[in-house]
């Protein structure tokens, strides 16, 4: 396990999206993954993460990725001012950075409910077409939208739509001739596509030519950025040697440039070689990172060192040692609103208290957590039923261990199937099998532990290899058991040597040391403070006596204050009486108003009945089908809007109607008047949405103008059909309305784009009103479904 799966982070992503807020060195522990990717045309094939390394410091990373490209392209309003916004007239440019925020804003929330990335692909989409239809297709603004539609691609896992989306970005800053854009988006698509765990090839050739291009354009730190990415792919594939040069690479270079970054690099240079087994050199590292931290840093360095010095206390089985660090972890990822491996810190410190007889703390510090941050991901979720699981087993409750264990594994199994993760949770539960001599059930996990060993750290493969030892022995596989006896061995001589134990307890000495010569220096400085505070309790007393004196003149001035508000607060009874004479008088005129609106709506619908009367009189006396079929859509138009006001007059509220009786009788209305019944069957599905009266006429008329199409159009010689209505809310303030019909469909040649009847041109043109999206499919019959936040306070 890496540091970053302990400590977690929130690392900002890369560089391109921290110019936004302006404070590139703040941020710098994790100006990880960017837009980078591969040019060639050529995919590689998806490959799995070898370690927990990079996929845990990705998932924190990515989501503030979203953040700070978010906030780059607006000015930080939520999402729903950002809705609010939108419906304003505004440029097109600051309409198109909105859509961009609200893209991001929900590729963050993906994060932890995967079902919103459809809104950020709705918003994002939108952003496209508006630069696509306002000429500005090669400005920043679309590079940055379009690098969020890439992450939002990826991150529903449609990789090879996400590398075209980020090939278009990287070939526009090419043309420009921008080397920095380019390799920050190079940089960034790399990080999209490590978080998944998938094309190596095109991840560690766009970290070199992110290299090559920030050395040509000067950038220095940029260079020690990519540096760090490249180490942390290394690592990811086991290739400790070279991460290790990379990381001396990166400290030569850091000291050139005001040590910039030099916590991360101790950590990772540790991180490598603790997955290799060397803990001397760990131990080392890992000290060196927490002695480079700063005292006001940002939170994920100081998780990040903690957490790597935990663990390597962890492999050296110095468990009080190794719960103190986790712990400060922990109090740190408190501050971290959108860290979702909280819980996996907690279930790595749940085994070192376990180890340090404290069974009964563990159990106290998991139910806080699960109180205070309930787990909300499926990994979560397993992770503190692991933690469960090994407190359980610690008190002797097998029982409640063993389904605690079985939990965990059908969690895990939901979740992201990261191979670290999964090769501890069969580890653990063979184990727990294992300890009680069930070897038959224990068997099958630590087998499918020992095919995810690569995943692992020596020490936890060497004790795998020992469990396995007692298995085969147990069943009379003695040539299998003296296989993993001898690998074990092997692994054990590669980790624990004389020398190296020697070394360590040296590092630990050392350490020791030059923390009570810091102990010895606060003692020193807490004297010299409790010496002045003894000069400056003498001065005090001399103040008390002023202090006194000026008690008794505050007190007579109070007794005078309080006098006067007497008298005050009986003129404020005298004008509140006042005031509730007149707040009567506005009730009683508040009434009146009430009559008066209910009245007008019951006038406009005896109106809108007369004129239908009116054009049905007129209709009589026309000779032409035309003309008759015009007054018969007009009467079905005024009708639907009559029934709005009919509907507002009948209703206790007289500002809003609530849409599932107003579409039934709409739909009864129309079905009477073609005389339809027999022939048509109409489904509703119709959700109890209020809609006021600026929405609802629209609406009513785009019912009104789809439902005759379909009577009309989708039926012909009177055959059997059906007409099915759906309105539903999808997110928030988001409605959609669909009314589908399985009748002859719409001609090939049909384009939305070049409409000619009046009434689809009255559909878009009232879908442009509320400001709404009108789609028309045509696949086995004809769909029309409009798209529109619905704003409430848009009254008037």
């Amino acid at each position: 396990m890496s540091w970053f799966s302990t400590s977690g982070h929130e690392i900002p992503w890369f560089i391109l999206l921290m110019q936004a807020k302006g404070n590139l060195t703040a941020t710098t522990f994790l100006i990880h993954r960017t837009f980078i990717g591969r040019r060639d045309g050529v995919i590689a094939p998806p490959v799995k993460a070898k370690h927990m390394l990079l996929r845990i410091m990705l998932a924190v990373s990515l989501i503030a990725l979203v953040n700070v490209c978010s906030a780059q392209v607006t000015s930080g309003l939520s999402k729903e001012q950002l809705l609010k916004e939108i419906k304003k007239v505004l440029p097109d440019s600051t309409r198109q950075r909105y859509y961009n925020q609200l893209g991001g804003a929900y590729i963050d929330e993906a994060f932890r409910k995967s079902e919103v990335i459809d809104s950020a692909f709705f918003f994002l989409r939108k952003a496209v077409y508006l630069a696509d239809s306002s000429n500005m297709a090669n400005n920043e603004i679309t590079y940055q939208g379009l690098a969020l539609l890439g992450m939002a691609y990826i991150r529903n896992k449609e990789f090879g739509s996400g590398i075209k989306v980020f090939d278009q970005v990287v070939n526009g800053y090419r043309r420009k001739g921008d080397k920095e854009k380019e390799a920050d988006t190079r940089m960034s698509e790399a990080s999209c596509l490590s978080y998944f765990d998938v094309y190596p090839d095109i991840v560690e050739q766009n970290f070199k030519s992110a290299f090559l291009l920030y050395t040509v354009c000067g950038r220095a730190k940029k260079k020690i950025d990519v540096e760090l990415e490249l180490a942390n792919f290394y690592i990811q594939n086991n290739k400790f040697f070279l991460a290790e040069d990379d990381l001396q690479l990166a400290l030569k270079d850091t000291a050139k440039n005001n040590f910039y970054r030099v916590p991360e690099i101790y950590c990772l240079l540790s991180t490598a070689s603790r997955y290799e087994g060397n803990f001397n050199k760990a131990l080392k590292y890992a000290f060196e990172s927490v002695k480079s931290l700063k005292s006001d840093g940002d939170s994920g360095i100081l998780v990040g060192s903690y957490g790597e010095l935990a663990l390597v206390y962890q492999e050296l089985d110095q468990p009080e040692s190794s719960v103190y660090w986790y712990k400060k972890c922990l109090d740190v990822r408190a501050g971290i609103p959108t860290d979702r491996f909280t819980y996996w810190t907690a279930y790595l410190t749940t085994l070192q208290m376990i180890k340090a007889n404290q069974t009964k703390q563990a159990f106290d510090l998991l139910r806080k957590l699960s109180s205070s941050y309930p787990p909300v991901h499926v990994d979560e979720k397993g992770s503190l039923s692991q933690s469960f699981a090994h407190c359980y087993n610690a008190t002797r409750n097998y029982d409640k261990a063993e389904m605690y264990f079985l939990d965990m594994l059908k969690q895990y199994d939901k979740g992201d199937k990261n191979g670290e993760i999964l090769m501890i949770a069969n580890y653990d539960i063979g184990k727990f099998f294992a300890t009680r001599q069930y070897y038959k059930r224990a068997k099958p996990y630590l087998e499918k532990a020992a095919a995810l060993s690569r995943f692992t750290t020596a020490s936890r493969e060497m004790d795998l290899h020992l469990l396995l030892f007692k298995v085969d022995s147990a069943e009379g596989n003695f040539t299998a058991a003296i296989q993993h006896q001898q690998k074990s061995k092997a692994l054990s001589d590669s980790i624990f040597t004389v020398t190296k134990n020697q070394q360590i307890e040296e590092l630990l000495i050392q350490y020791q040391t030059e923390k009570k010569d810091q102990n010895i220096r606060l003692l020193e400085k807490e004297s010299k403070l409790q010496h002045t505070a003894l000069v400056y309790a003498h001065q005090t007393r001399n103040w008390l006596t002023g202090v006194a004196i000026l008690f008794v003149i505050i007190s007579g001035l109070l007794i005078y204050n309080s006098r006067l508000k007497q008298r005050t607060n009986k003129k404020l009874q005298e004008q509140r009486t006042e005031i509730e004479e007149n707040n009567y008088a506005l009730q009683h005129l508040v009434k009146e108003k009430e009559w008066l609106v209910r009245e007008i709506h019951h006038r406009v619908k005896n109106n809108f009945q007369m004129v239908m009367g009116l054009l049905g009189s007129q209709s009589e006396y026309l000779e032409t089908n035309e003309a008759i079929k015009a007054m018969t859509e007009s009467q079905h138009r005024i009708q639907a809007m009559s029934l709005i006001h009919h509907k507002l007059y009948q209703s206790d509220n007289l500002s809003a109607i609530n849409m599932v009786h107003y579409i039934h009788d709409l739909v009864d209305y129309l079905r009477d008047s073609f005389d339809i019944r027999q022939s048509v069957l109409f489904k509703l599905q119709i959700e109890p949405i209020e809609l006021n009266l600026n929405y609802c006429i629209p609406v009513g008329l785009l019912l009104n103008e789809a439902i005759t199409n379909a009577i009309k159009y989708a039926f012909p010689k009177n055959t059997r059909g059906e007409i099915t209505i759906l309105f539903k809310r999808i997110t928030g303030n988001e409605l959609l309305l669909v009314i589908r019909d399985n009748g002859v469909g719409l001609p090939s040649s049909f384009d939305i784009s070049r409409l000619g009847s009046l009434g689809l041109k009255l559909m878009k043109g009232l879908s442009e009103d509320i400001d709404g999206v009108l789609t028309i499919n045509s696949n086995g019959g004809t769909e029309i479904m409009i798209r529109f936040i619905y704003d409430p306070e848009r009254a008037n």
